[in-house]
């Protein structure tokens, strides 16, 4: 793999791109906030204009005001008519225009205006007479035609009724000359707020200008962005870039105004201003670029050294893949730089690992080229066995199947597993089970020729390949004489095993058969035999193949049947003989298929028995026992007992007796209302780890029962070993009891013999009176049968109980009828 980019690259990249983020943030913000500052100080320049405006005003208001009540006050103690006061007024009128720019007087009595007037006098005079007679205050308004003009109207207190008002209109150049030479103003003008047809904002000019100005002024409102507004200028101002400088352009509203809003337009140059706000943003920018530049150059310099030692790290470490340990360690030479100063850092912890590592791998190189001759040697055969292994045996098929047409000749496979042996495993440990398999190895061997292979496959598993094979009575004398080998037990540790072994045969003389054909072939014949019990052998034929497909096929639908809730529990009575005393009842196995109807169980548990599925389906059926239990006794039953049948698989799993204590404690039962049956064919295998079972399940307090007894080894010595409650005798003794003089002797003596031992005898398959009237006559305590009762199906149980149990005891006359 080749590096693209390098790791210190991408990390110089990810810090320049978090630091350039900064920067820039930084940056706007400090640019944002210069801004501000600009819109800050326009903002209180306008506030100050304002408050200056207003003050100026009010002084000229008041100055005039002043010198009215001065000359009203002297001129009023001297004439008693107010013609005379008008004409003395008069006589003051150039005083007035020199000092207060006032362009015209009017005096108003009660019957209106005094004198003669050369114009008519305007309306907006005559109300501003009034209001100052109702209100006795003197009042100012600006009135702008042209231009602007101020009036002010003050009273005259005299005796009359009507108070005499004198009206004085005064020019703005006194008041806009102050304002200007107490500001830095660029240009100040009174303007006018008109809109035309179309609402379109409009600013007129309102003051006497030189033709210079005006048409500066006209030229600077013509440059106003078309979403100016006069509500903008006021409350904000504008910004306005005009003849190459910067404007601050604002209006200046009056109080004291009529007819359309006269404003006062300030227009400041903020040239300078801009200039030095606009030299600090660029101060800010050059200044973030300048750092920027120095923090990538120092990153890249401080990183770059990492990146040099990455990149020969990642060049040397492939070396390693491809064993090419001289050219690594002479780079390492080259490229190491040793320095006094330089702490060691984590990446030189990296580099020491790495060599470290090449010399590991140098030496792993070279014991590696020792040990493959040695597990090429193990790649063929068994450690355990020194046998072919599995391997070999594909390649030796092979080889024989590839010559066997051109030869005319046979090519037989036999597939063998020695029986049990998982019980010696865990009885007596791997150790034990070992020595055992090279033993069975041995005599496996022994009857073979030297052309012939012995290969163990795996686990307890053999396959035996024959070659130069003529016919299939040869292959058979050969099998015999394998399961010869195990007549005698194997002896281990001074202990004895007896051993059985059951074989599959497949022949073939085919060339285009394959090893995992003939595997298959002989593994299903190697089950056939198994199902024999074990010590046989046979060979493969078609039919066997259908047979497996079937079991696989049912052992499918079993499964669904348990998932779907198919299976259900039937409960066959048993009762004390002598009283018809309701005991318990034996937990037989159903299944109803939704297609094919009742399944015997005589069609199912034969092919199942052996198979994973099968230890799943036990408990399942003591999980159900034990639920049936907790309702018997909740519907009035009390300590009934219910016998469940066992297989040897789930009677040898260590987790029986967890599960069975698991479902007492959650179904609330008492473990002596539990019976769990056994064959003797599963107690005699291995009787000691049987033994020790059954003392652990009776140590629960459950109880325990031999079934079928009579039809195997029926020892009086293991049977007093066994920690048994119960016999069962089997229904083929007790068919024939009444016919068969020998049958009713081995009853009697059965009954006799186990009565003895302090055990309590079951008699299956009671089914005429006259088997029931010998049973008692022999002192038999229980039984069971279709004379009795006839296995009562799960749905019915409750019914059939009612109709016939009354205090306990079992009414047999309704009870053998079918349910």
């Amino acid at each position: 793999m080749k590096v693209e980019m390098s790791f210190t690259t991408k990390t110089i990249v990810i810090l320049l791109a978090m630091v350039l983020t900064v920067t820039i943030v930084i940056s706007m913000m400090l640019i944002r906030e210069a801004d501000s500052s600009l819109v800050f100080q326009q903002q209180e320049e306008r506030l100050i204009n304002q408050r200056r405006l207003q003050l100026f005003e009010d002084i000229l208001h008041n100055r005039m005001v002043l010198w009215v009540d001065m000359f009203s006050h002297v001129e009023m103690m001297e004439h008693d008519s107010l013609d005379g006061f008008y004409e003395n007024l008069q006589r003051n009128q150039e005083y007035l225009m020199l000092n207060f720019h006032v362009e015209r007087m009017y005096l108003f009595d009660q019957n209106g205006v005094v004198g003669e007037q050369e114009t008519p006098i305007k309306d907006f005079i005559v109300k501003l007479v009034r209001s100052t007679q109702h209100s006795l205050d003197s009042r100012a308004l600006i009135h702008c035609d042209l231009v602007c003009t101020h009036y002010l109207s003050v009273p005259i207190m005299t005796d009359d009724d009507v108070v005499p008002v004198v009206i004085l209109s005064a020019s703005m150049r006194e008041l806009l000359s102050l304002f200007n030479r107490s500001t830095d103003a660029h240009k100040i003008v009174m303007v006018q707020h008109k809109q035309d047809e179309a609402s379109v904002p409009n600013l007129t000019l309102s003051s006497q200008l030189s033709q210079l100005n005006q048409d500066y002024l006209t030229e600077l409102i013509a440059t106003f962005p078309q979403d100016w507004s006069v509500e903008k200028l006021v409350v904000k101002g504008l910004r306005v870039s005009f003849q190459g400088k910067e404007l601050s352009v604002s209006l200046l509203p009056f109080p004291h105004a009529l007819s359309e809003q006269p404003y006062l337009m300030v227009v400041q140059d903020i040239t300078a201003l801009v200039q030095q706000t606009e030299q600090y943003e660029l101060l800010v920018i050059v200044s973030a670029i300048v750092l920027f530049i120095v923090f990538a150059l120092l990153l890249r310099l401080f990183l770059n050294q990492y990146r040099i030692r990455l990149l020969g790290i990642s060049e040397r470490l492939p070396m390693l893949a491809d064993h090419k340990f001289n050219e690594y360690h002479k780079l390492v030479e080259k490229r190491q730089r040793p320095s006094l100063w330089r702490l060691n850092d984590e990446l030189d912890v990296v580099e020491d690992a790495a060599n470290a590592l090449a010399k590991q791998l140098e030496d792993f190189d070279g014991q590696m080229a020792v040990n493959t001759a040695k597990l090429e040697k193990m790649a063929m055969f068994d450690v355990l066995t020194g046998l072919p292994n599995r391997n070999m045996l594909t390649f030796q098929i092979e080889n024989l199947l590839a010559h066997s047409t051109r030869d005319d000749k046979l090519v037989a496979l036999m597939f063998m597993d020695l029986d049990d042996f998982k019980k010696v495993n865990d009885s007596y440990g791997h150790d034990v089970g070992d020595r055992l398999l090279k033993a069975a190895a041995m005599r496996i061997s022994r009857p073979l020729r030297e052309t012939d292979i012995a290969t163990r496959f795996g686990g307890d598993e053999f396959v035996v390949l024959l070659s130069n094979v003529d016919n299939k009575e040869q292959v058979e004398r050969v099998a015999e004489k394998i399961i010869e080998e195990f007549s005698q037990p194997i002896v281990v540790d001074d202990m004895e095993f007896y051993v059985s072994i059951s074989i599959g045969v497949a022949v073939s003389r085919l060339s285009r058969a394959t090893p995992v054909e003939l595997l298959r072939h002989a593994d299903i014949a190697m089950y056939e035999a198994k199902s024999k019990k074990g010590a046989a052998f046979r060979v493969y034929d078609a039919t066997m193949n259908l047979k497996a497909m079937k079991k696989v096929e049912l052992e499918a639908e079993a499964r669904v049947a348990l998932r779907e809730s198919q299976f259900s529990l039937a409960l066959q009575p048993q009762i004390d003989l002598r009283t018809n005393e309701l005991i318990g009842f034996e937990a037989l196995l159903r299944w109803y298929h939704p297609e094919k109807g009742h399944i015997s169980p005589a069609d199912f548990i034969p092919p199942l028995e052996n198979t994973s599925f099968m230890l799943e389906l036990d408990y399942w059926v003591i999980a159900k026992a034990t639920y049936l239990i907790r309702e018997l006794n909740a519907n009035g039953y009390p300590n009934i007992k219910l016998a469940i049948n066992l297989s040897a698989g789930q009677f040898l799993d260590p987790s029986l007796p967890d599960f069975l204590q698991q479902q007492i404690i959650r179904n609330d039962i008492s473990p002596s209302q539990v019976c769990l049956e056994l064959t003797e064919t599963v107690l005699v295998t291995d009787i000691d780890r049987a033994t020790a079972i059954m003392r652990k399940i009776r140590d629960m307090g459950c109880t325990l029962a031999i079934d079928d007894f009579g039809t195997g080894y029926s020892s009086l010595s293991y049977l007093k070993s066994l920690p048994a409650d119960f016999i069962k005798i089997d229904r083929s003794f007790v068919a024939n009891i009444v016919d068969n003089a020998d049958d009713r002797n081995i009853v009697h003596s059965t009954i006799a013999m186990v009565r003895n031992m302090g055990l309590i005898v079951v008699a299956e398959g009671i089914e005429t009176a006259e088997q029931f009237e010998m049973l008692c006559h022999f002192d038999c305590q229980m039984g069971q049968g279709y004379l009795i009762g006839r296995p009562i199906p799960e749905p019915d149980i409750w019914t059939t109980l009612s109709k016939n149990v009354y205090m306990g005891i079992w009414d047999t006359t309704r009870a053998s009828q079918p349910v």
